[in-house]
């Protein structure tokens, strides 16, 4: 059995934060029946969330920025999380699913370099949107292939003592 360690630099239930009274519930589909996956996998479908809310009601959401250091730090907390279970369990298509973190990661700091530049709050919305479908194409892609591989080879692995 492994030990999991969790931070989240992102307060997900921030009060005053529209997470609280609009909680987005990680669809069924994409439980993978692993406690830790599925719980940070719960945090980033609530960030998509947050993208979403920012982009219909400005007044209630957070910061555009502020969800994108959110998006940040945990895309990298999590895929860090994957990769050393990948490891220590000697996962035989880690490097496959690396390069699909590899681009995850490329692409979410892209599109957050972009977002800095911009000053037109349209503009930034757009950029917002960009990140809201490619979060969304990339968690059901990702989750519902690629993670559900993983865990199913971690599932078969030996407890051991």
């Amino acid at each position: 059995m492994y030990e999991v360690t969790l931070s989240i630099p992102f307060a997900t239930h921030y009060e005053g934060s529209t997470m609280i009274e609009n909680p987005i519930i990680m669809p069924e589909q994409f439980r993978l029946n692993h406690p830790a996956i599925d719980m940070q996998h719960e945090v980033l479908f609530a960030l998509y969330n947050e993208l979403k809310i920012s982009q219909e009601n400005q007044e209630q959401a957070f910061e555009l920025g502020d969800i994108f250091l959110g998006l940040n730090g945990y895309v990298a907390t999590h895929l860090l999380f994957e990769e050393e279970l990948m490891r220590a369990f000697h996962y035989p298509q880690v490097a496959d699913h690396l390069e699909g973190h590899r681009r995850l990661t490329e692409r979410v700091t892209l599109l957050h370099n972009r977002f800095k530049q911009v000053k037109d709050l349209q503009e930034k919305q757009r950029i917002a949107q960009d990140v809201a479908q490619f979060l969304w194409d990339w968690l059901v892609q990702h989750i519902a292939e690629i993670d559900r591989q993983l865990v199913k080879f971690l599932n078969e692995q030996p407890v051991s003592a």
